[in-house]
């Protein structure tokens, strides 16, 4: 079986059909060769990944072990009895799986910012304690197609699996989509106020530079601001000085309003290529960080032009 697996899924029986797919795990008893002597380890069991063949990790006890098919059909079902039109994208990465739902006919509209997006929900799952149980709103900016996690919002929810909360998966669930597909006043006050929100370039390639420090990345992102990095190694520290230039001067621009800084970040998670669902969902929480917060409150650093 492979490690990593996607699925695109418009109704039930096509999300079931994949999800039986995905890997399943254990709890299985621990033990330790005590000088030849083989002993049961009774303070902690053990998660065995039984599709790969390989032990995830040692937990406590009562931990609440969650398929990832349990999970995801559940939450479909769900939907499915309140007459919810979704679509699911599944995908595994290793011990950990992800399932983007997007509402076909909720969406949202901010009629004064010129902004529309569709609704949906992310979910997470993992067998090697990497992640809990995580229910987090996700909204697809319909002018270009950029899908935005957002953490932040009172809706989110992060589990771990040994809580109470997901002794009974169902009625977790049940609770967690009620809550989910209310209000989104928060995003309407973010998108409106990052829009209004502008800063030097320079000071936008340092914030940048300060999020994402890996350069292929900042590259990027940067690119779809019309911006290149020239990165020189030094021969003797091995560092690399980088300093920053229009792709064509004739389109230069004095400020970026956050707005569009957040949609370059997005823009480049979304439609990027080789974006692993692990690494987007961490840059997800870093692009979150500048929709969230005023520019003249983001660290900054000199750069170099």
């Amino acid at each position: 079986m492979k490690e990593n697996l996607s699925f695109t899924c418009n109704n039930l029986e096509e999300i079931k059909t994949a999800t039986s797919q995905l890997d399943r795990a254990n709890l299985v008893p621990l033990k330790i060769d005590d000088g030849g002597v083989v002993k049961d380890v009774e303070n902690f069991k053990g998660i065995y990944n039984v599709t790969q063949g390989k032990f995830c990790t040692a937990v406590i006890p009562y931990y609440n072990l969650i398929q990832h098919k349990q999970y995801f059909d559940n939450f479909a079902d769900s939907l499915n009895k309140l007459g919810i039109n979704f679509s699911m994208v599944i995908q595994q990465q290793g011990n950990r799986a992800f399932a983007d739902i997007e509402f076909k006919d909720r969406n949202l509209k901010f009629e004064k910012l010129n902004e529309e997006f569709t609704t949906g929900i992310r979910l997470i799952n993992s067998y090697n304690k990497s992640t809990g149980i995580c229910v987090m709103p996700k909204f697809t900016r319909l002018a270009c197609t950029n899908g935005m996690v957002i953490t932040r919002m009172e809706k989110t929810l992060s589990v771990k699996h040994h809580s109470k909360l997901v002794c009974d998966i169902q009625v977790f669930i049940e609770k967690r989509i009620n809550h989910i597909i209310s209000r989104n006043e928060d995003l309407k006050i973010w998108v409106s106020e990052s829009i209004k929100d502008s800063i030097e370039w320079r000071n936008t390639c340092g914030i940048l530079a300060k999020l994402f420090k890996q350069i292929k990345h900042r590259e990027e992102i940067l690119k779809r601001l019309g911006i290149d990095i020239i990165a020189i190694k030094d021969k003797k520290t091995k560092k690399k000085n980088v300093s920053y230039v229009w792709t064509d001067k004739t389109k230069k621009k004095d400020k970026f309003t956050r707005w569009e800084i957040y949609n370059a970040i997005t823009h480049y998670l979304t439609h990027g290529e080789q974006i692993t669902p692990h690494i987007e969902n961490l840059f997800q929480k870093r692009a979150e960080i500048l929709l969230t917060t005023k520019l003249e409150k983001m660290p900054k650093i000199e750069v170099t032009i």
